[in-house]
């Protein structure tokens, strides 16, 4: 009996190793943005898409994967994506909510 579990053990464990070398070896070899660099998502109408957008960039940040602020750039949003972007920067301190036309005043500042 304990043969039958030790084939999906092992190929469980031959997984679970290619996926964390993988992971290193991405880390080693790949370039990734200082702090200079800057996420810019434009936030325009009810933010339809800002969220998840918001979501997949925080999830890199997470894997260490990304070390740059995200800024999103109030192009046009209404009330209620203004709403959204809110509760975005209130929720993650590493995202800013801007207005487009000053982005180069907040790259400048910080």
């Amino acid at each position: 009996m304990g043969t039958f579990w030790d084939i999906p053990l092992a190929v469980i464990c031959a997984f679970g190793l290619a996926l964390v070398g993988w992971w290193l070896f991405g880390l080693l070899l790949r370039p990734l943005p200082g702090r200079e660099a800057r996420v810019v998502l434009p936030g325009r109408g009810e933010g339809e898409g800002l969220e998840q957008l918001v979501r997949s960039f925080i999830w890199l940040r997470g894997m260490g994967l990304l070390r740059c602020p995200i800024v999103i750039a109030n192009v046009d949003l209404t009330p209620a994506g203004w709403e959204l972007a809110s509760r975005l920067t209130a929720r993650w301190p590493e995202v800013a909510l801007w207005p487009a036309a000053e982005l180069g005043e907040y790259i400048s500042r910080t």
